[in-house]
C-alpha cells in the first residue's frame, strides 16, 4: 500500500514550484519533509492531498491513479492537516474534533470511547466544551490535529496522515506528543508523511527524510544519510555541526 508520486513537477504563474518530485509513502513508515522557506515543502502536500493538480507527472493511491477516486472515497482513506487552517465559527472543541468524521456520513457515527481516546492524548478533554476560537494558538493546533486523527483513526492499517507542521505553534512538551503519535500511527500500519522546519525532529520522527530545495530534491533516505553537512550548508546556507548525544542519537548545531 502506497501513496506513488512519479515524476511529478508544479507550474504556477510560469514559476516552476516543485520540479520531477518522485516519493513513495508505504504503509508503516514516516517520512520527514524538511526545506528552507520556498522549497516547495507545502506544494507537495497540496499535491498529495489533491488542492492542486501536478503540471506533469502523476499521483497513484494504492496503484490507482488520483483521478480515478473521488474525493468522497480519498477522504476515506488520505487525512490531512495543512499549514494554515481557518475556521471562525463559535464551534467547541468537540465539535471541531468531529468535523473530522463528516466523510463517514458526520458526528453522530463517531463512537465516544474514540473521541475520548483522542482528547486525552492530545490533552484536550478538559477543553472539549470550550468555543474553538477562544482557545490560544497551541490548543487550536492540538484540536486541528485531533480532527485529521478522528478522520481516519479507526481505519488503521490502510490509511494515510499528511500533517504539515504539526508541531508549530506546540511547546517542547506537545511537540514530543505528536512525535510518539506519529510513530504510533506507523506502527499501526498507516503512512505518514509530516513537514517540519526542526531538522532535529525531523530527522528523529522521520524512518525516511525527504530534503527538498526550490522545488528539487537533495535528497531522500535514511535521515542520517541525507543531512549531511554538504547537504545541510546547501539548502539552508548555514554551516552545520553534527553533535553525538549520550543516548547515541544525533543532534544538529547551527554556527554563523
Amino acid at each position: 500500500m502506497t501513496i506513488c508520486l512519479s515524476g511529478c513537477s508544479l507550474v504556477q504563474g510560469g514559476k516552476v514550484i516543485l520540479q520531477d518530485v518522485s516519493l513513495q509513502l508505504a504503509a508503516g513508515e514516516v517520512i520527514s519533509v524538511v526545506g528552507p522557506n520556498g522549497a516547495g515543502k507545502s506544494s507537495l502536500v497540496a499535491l498529495v492531498a489533491a488542492t492542486s493538480q501536478p503540471s506533469s507527472g502523476q499521483l497513484s493511491l494504492d496503484g490507482r491513479p488520483y483521478g480515478s477516486i473521488s474525493l468522497a472515497e480519498r477522504a476515506t482513506r488520505v487525512a490531512v492537516l495543512p499549514q494554515q487552517t481557518s475556521l471562525e465559527f463559535p464551534f467547541s472543541v468537540a465539535e471541531v474534533i468531529q468535523l473530522g468524521r463528516i466523510p463517514h456520513g458526520g458526528g453522530r457515527h463517531l463512537q465516544s470511547p474514540m473521541l475520548a481516546e483522542i482528547m486525552d492524548r492530545l490533552a484536550l478533554h478538559d477543553l472539549r466544551n470550550r468555543i474553538y476560537t477562544s482557545l490560544s494558538g497551541g490548543e487550536k493546533q492540538r484540536t486541528q490535529i485531533a480532527r485529521v486523527l478522528c478522520q481516519l483513526w479507526d481505519r488503521i492499517p490502510g490509511s494515510y496522515f499528511i500533517f504539515d507542521e504539526p508541531t508549530a505553534a506546540l511547546d517542547i512538551g506537545h511537540q514530543l506528543v505528536i512525535l510518539r503519535l506519529l510513530r504510533e500511527l506507523a506502527d499501526r500500519g498507516a503512512g505518514v508523511l509530516v513537514v517540519m522546519h526542526d531538522i532535529n525532529l525531523a530527522a528523529r520522527c522521520g524512518d525516511r527524510l525527504l530534503l527538498l530545495k526550490a522545488g528539487q530534491v537533495l535528497g531522500l533516505g535514511k535521515p542520517a544519510e541525507v543531512l549531511t553537512a554538504a547537504r545541510v550548508t546547501e539548502a539552508f546556507g548555514v554551516m552545520p555541526q553534527r553533535l553525538l548525544l549520550d543516548d547515541g542519537s544525533l543532534q544538529w548545531v547551527f554556527v554563523e
